[in-house]
Order: C-alpha cells, then structure tokens, then sequence
C-alpha cells in the first residue's frame, strides 16, 4: 500500500514539475467546477483550465478547496488565482482579472404544479407573496422594489432552496439560474419551471494576484484559441448548455408533440403508400375508377341535398312547436274557461248545454291533436305496423260522408260522394281498416277547410288489384312550387296559405307515412284559386289468413245486449278523476263497483270477492303496477275478464298487456261506446 501511494505522489509530482502556477477551484459550484462521487475536481470550469493548461505544457497546477479557504490562501500569496470568481464591478487594485469565461445571472423558480406561470407582473399583483432565496440584501431590495409586501424564506444551500418550492405557499424562488437548474435536474424535479426574466446578470472568469500579469496572459490567449477551435463551445454544450436554455411554451407539451409528430409521420407514410397503390390501380383500372368517382359526386351531391333539409327541418321545427302550442293551448283555454264559467255562475239549461258542447268539441280537437303527434311520431321511428283486414270500402266512404255533410252544408258547401257501378262491390278488399280510413279522414277534412265556396267531390273505385280514391274540391289550392313539401313534417305550419286555418299541419304527413306504409302512392294536383286534386292509390293486400269484420250495426246491436246486463266491476285506478269519470260511465251497466288504489289492493279485492266480473286495470300504479297485479290474480282466478287501461297506445304495450294476462286493451280516454262493445265479450263468453 505505501508503494502505491509513494508512486501516486512521484508522478503528481513529476506531472507538475513544469507548474509555475497553482489556481484553486472551488469544490462545492456545479456545474462549474465541483468534486463528483469519485473525488475528482470537475466541471466547466475546471475542463476549461485543463485545455488551456495543455497549450502551455501543464504550467499550471490545478486543485480544489472550498471557497473561504482558496480565497484565505490568494489574500496570503499561497496560490497564484481563483477560477469561477465574479467581477465586482468596482476597480480593485488587490485583484488582478482575466477576460470574461461566461455570463450568468439569476432567474426565478416556480413550481408549475401550483402556478400555470409565473411573470414579474404575477409577482407584482399578489398580495404577500412568499420568495424563497439566499439570505442576500441586493436580492432582498430587488424583491420589495416590485413588491414591498412580499415575504421571505431563506435557504443554505441550493437543495433546500429546491425543497422550499415544494411547499404550496412557496410563490417562487430567487436563485442563480445555471446552477438552480443543474440541481433541479439531479433531483428530477422537472415541473420546476424558471422564467425567461434574468436579473443580477456578471462575468465570471480568474481572480489572481496584482502582479500576476504573465499568468493573465497565458489565460487570456487560451480563452482565444479554445473560443477559434471551437474546444469552448465544445465545453460549453457538455456542462452548461443544458441549464441555461430559455424556457418555452412548448416544454410542457413535448411528450404530445413527439406523438402527434409520430402519427404525422406515419400517416404521411400510409398515405405515400396509398398513393402508390392508387396509382398502380389508376393505370390498371382508369375506367373502374372513374365510376367510383361519378358515385362519390353523386353521393356528396346527394349528402349537401340531406344537409340543405336538415337546415331547413330545423327552421321548421321553431315553427311546428310554436304551431302545436297553439294547438294545444287553444283548446285547453275553452275547456279550462267554460268549466269555470260552470263552477263560479249559475246558467240557463240551454246556456250549460253549449258550454259543455264546446268542452266537448275543445277536448275532441286536443285529443286530436295530440293522436296526430303520437301517429308522427310512431311513423317516423318506423314502429307502426299494418294490421290487415277484410275492408268494405263503400261503407268506409259512404260513413265519412255521412260524418263530414254536417260541417260541409254549415259552411255552405256541397260534398258529393261519388259511388261507382254495382261490379266495384263484387271484390273482396284487405287493408288496414284504421290507416285507411285516418287517410280519407285527412284528405276530406283538408278539403272542407280550405274550401270556401263550391263543392268537395270523392270518387273511388276498387278492383281486384288497388283502391283508388280522388279528393278534389274547389278551394284555395296549392302553388306549385311548395307542392312537393306539403306532405313533409314540421313544413306545413309554416306555409303561408294555411295561415289562418286551424289544425296542426300534421295530416298530410301523416297520410302520405300511412300511404307509404299499405305500399301505396299518393299525387296532388292544384293551381292556387282555382282548386286541388288528391288520387291515393293503394293496392289489394290479399292475406292468406283474415278476420272478418264486424259492420257497424252490428256493433250498435251489441252495445245495446251489453247495457241490459248487470255487472259486479272493480275499478283499479289511482287517479280519482278517472274514477269519477268510470263511475259514471258504469253506473247503468254495474250492480257492484268497488275502487282499488293500488295493484296490490287490487289483488286482495279480486281474492275477497271471486264473484267479480269485470276488473278494470290501469296500467301505471303505485306499490304494484297493472301487469304485475295482472299476473298475481291470474295465478288464483283464470276465469274473471281483465281489461288493460291505459294512455301508452302502442302496439308493442298493448301486447306486453296481453301477455301478461289481460283478456283485452283500451286505450285512455276512454269512449263508452267502445268500452261497451268490450264488456260484451264477457257475455258471449259466458
């Protein structure tokens, strides 16, 4: 071992025999000059004084101390300079300084998991912000003279500094910005962000004794030949470059810009390779490709038609709600208002009578209205079906004839029902009884409001392949350019030759989606003043298996069968409006009724008295719903006949109700006609 080390210090010794001069270099200054973990004296500094040290052939002994001890021992002539000192800026005549080796300055430090930024503008805004720093009285001063409230927190050393950011009620800190930085990076604290303001800006460079001019020269001319080869930038780039660039908006998003770049790339890579291929396909199949380009044309041509009707669908709808406002509200007012002129005064018999006609009249338009929303609506999410049946059109027609001539003569026009020769008769017909008769409703209904003077003409004729049918009349009519849109949704409450007319604007549309729905075609023709002209064409459906419907006197026969027998009924329903509207609907044809509240006071009613005939079942219950008090009682009473109530009307609900149980559906409000010729099953099943 004492070998070894007699041979370590014969060659120190031997390697500065030719020194004239020892420099010291601080051991405690990164990344300037500091001692990493293996002892040794490193950094930018010191690598600078080796390069020139080796243009002069090793004339200066370069070792490491702290600072207080380096600077005893130049102040006592025991070493010939000082590396890494700052100018003060003032002459001094102790001092002997080479040129400048580089330029630093201190910044501030802030942590960005706190502050998204940090200016000199923040810090002079806040109120009481907290600095972290040295214990320093220049940087001290430069803080209160940009805010005189700030407060301090002094550090000892530059990790403690770093540390003291971490603490949220740290606003910033105030340090030396190269040597703040290369520590932030040792300790991995990359969301420590310094600010592009730099201040106490001052050249380092050799601090040396008064007379030591040649070793000043030798300095100074080594500077210049490492700043002409380069060696300098060299030096510069391994320890400072990376602690003193200036921070910028994109630091904190170079992860997003590597991989947006990369997709970039390779998206530009599939595409230079798609080109390829479309080229190679280009010249192979020319023809083939200018058909796919004839197609796309037409398929954007076809999109820009789509978005210029969705535009205007839009613009529609503002329209068609305010329209269904009125249509609803306006009718609410004549209800509402005439039942309260029956509550708050006495009237004459004749005087109630008509209030309660126009109640009557109010609710039938409502209820209209709303039916036609409800009809739109199942159209347009395709859930409507047809129901196909044996039709007997003449007594369709001659029906709605016989229900249209009363509004027809009170406005004083003339509606003719145009029935064909005797052979129209001899063919069976099968369609949707209930679409088919809502289109010639519509259509006729059309005709009679927009018709002032003249007449309504409806001619048909049935063969054994379609019906047709013609509405024409002597009305208003149609401009031609806003024929096509008539029969659109949400376009007809906005039309200017409606304006004026009552009704929703929903029964073209409906029509032409009933239409459409039985496969059939519908076509108008009009000329504005003069008149219009509907042919509806729908075709033979010929099922294989049919029912046979029931004309309609022989529905009035069996409501009347059905009033002469007393019936024991349980109405469960849990609105008491509802109640009192079944009550009096019932109290002719029942000699028990008793009211549940609930489904479950519903199943122990039905167990506590078997001898019931008839429950009516609201669907929508508190506690238990209808289906499931349907399926209860089922369980003990297969015999008493169930009638689902209820204000869902479609098909797929009615079924559900079936299924659950019910012998039959009815849908809110409730006609006593119709609930009449229901109540009449129970008596043929008997």
């Amino acid at each position: 071992m004492r070998i070894v080390l007699i041979c370590v210090i014969v060659f120190t010794n031997c390697y500065y025999l030719n020194a004239q001069y020892r420099i010291k270099a601080s051991n405690a200054y990164p990344p300037f000059n500091f001692t990493n973990e293996k002892g040794e004296l490193v950094g930018f500094n010191v690598d600078l004084l080796h390069a020139i040290n080796e243009l002069y052939y090793n004339k200066i002994e370069i070792s490491s101390s702290d600072w207080e001890t380096e600077n005893r021992l130049l102040e006592q002539g025991e070493i010939d300079g000082i590396v890494g000192a700052h100018y003060p800026g003032y002459p001094d005549n102790d001092r002997l300084y080479t040129r400048s080796i580089i330029n630093t300055s201190h910044s501030f430090f802030y942590n960005s998991r706190f502050h998204n930024n940090f200016s000199l503008e923040i810090l002079r805004t806040l109120n009481e912000p907290v600095v972290a720093l040295w214990e320093n009285d220049v940087l001290v001063r430069y803080i209160l003279s940009i805010n005189p409230s700030a407060k301090f927190v002094y550090a000892d050393d530059y990790n403690k500094l770093i540390q003291l950011l971490d603490d949220k009620n740290t606003t910033c800190a105030i340090a030396q910005r190269i040597i703040a930085s290369y520590h932030i990076s040792k300790q991995k604290k990359g969301y420590i962000k310094s600010s592009n303001h730099r201040i106490l800006e001052r050249n380092m460079g050799f601090m040396l004794t008064p007379n030591s001019y040649e070793l000043a020269a030798i300095l100074n001319n080594g500077m210049e030949v490492l700043l002409s080869n380069g060696e300098y930038q060299r030096l510069y780039n391994k320890w400072i470059s990376a602690y003193d660039e200036e921070p910028d908006g994109l630091q904190n998003y170079w992860r997003y810009i590597i991989i947006i770049s990369t997709m970039v790339f390779i998206v530009i890579m599939l595409l230079i390779i798609i080109n390829h291929i479309l080229q190679v396909r280009v010249r192979k199949k020319t023809q083939d490709l200018q058909l796919q380009l004839n197609l796309n044309k037409k398929i954007m041509e076809e999109l820009s038609q789509q978005k210029n009707k969705a535009e205007q669908s839009d613009k529609m709808k503002s329209a068609f709600l305010a329209n269904m406002s009125h249509e609803i509200r306006t009718p609410m007012n004549g209800i509402l208002g005439f039942a309260e002129l029956l509550k708050t005064q006495e009237y004459s018999k004749e005087e109630e009578q008509q209030f309660i006609n126009i109640i009557k009249q109010s609710g039938d338009r409502m209820l209209n209205t709303i039916n036609n929303i409800l009809d739109i609506s199942k159209i347009e999410s395709g859930n409507e079906e047809a129901q196909i049946k044996e039709v007997y059109i003449p007594k369709i027609i001659a029906d709605l004839g016989d229900f249209f001539m009363p509004e027809a003569v009170e406005k004083g026009i003339d509606l003719k029902i145009m029935h064909p020769d005797k052979k129209c008769f001899e063919f069976d017909f099968y369609s949707d009884q209930y679409k088919l008769t809502s289109i010639l409703t519509n259509l006729i209904k059309n005709a009679i409001k927009f018709t002032k003077k003249g007449y309504i003409k409806v001619e048909y004729s049935v063969s054994n392949k379609e019906l047709e049918v013609i509405v024409s009349d002597t009305g208003i009519g149609i401009e031609e350019k806003k024929q096509k849109e008539i029969f659109d949704y949400f376009v007809q409450a906005d039309h200017s030759h409606s304006s004026g007319y009552e009704g929703s604007g929903l029964g073209l549309s409906i029509t032409q989606g009933y239409v459409k729905l039985l496969h059939g075609e519908i076509n108008v023709s009009s000329r504005r003043g003069t008149g219009t002209s509907f042919t509806v064409r729908i075709p033979n459906a010929f099922p294989e298996h049919h029912s046979k419907i029931i004309g309609s006197q022989d529905l009035e026969d069996l409501v009347e069968v059905s009033v002469s027998n007393k019936l024991k009924i349980i109405i469960v329903e849990d609105d008491e409006t509802s109640l009192n509207y079944l009550s009096h609907l019932l109290s002719d044809i029942s000699s028990s009724l008793k009211w549940a509240k609930n489904g479950l006071e519903a199943v122990a009613m039905v167990r506590e008295n078997p001898e019931t005939d008839v429950v009516l079942m609201d669907i929508k219950l508190p506690r238990m719903n209808g289906l499931e008090a349907t399926r209860e009682i089922r369980s003990f009473n297969k015999e008493i006949y169930i009638i689902a109530q209820s204000a869902y009307a479609h098909n797929n609900y009615k079924k559900e109700a079936l299924t659950a149980g019910c012998d039959t559906f009815i849908t809110k409000p409730i006609n006593k006609i119709a609930l009449q010729k229901l109540l009449y099953r129970l008596k043929q099943r008997a």
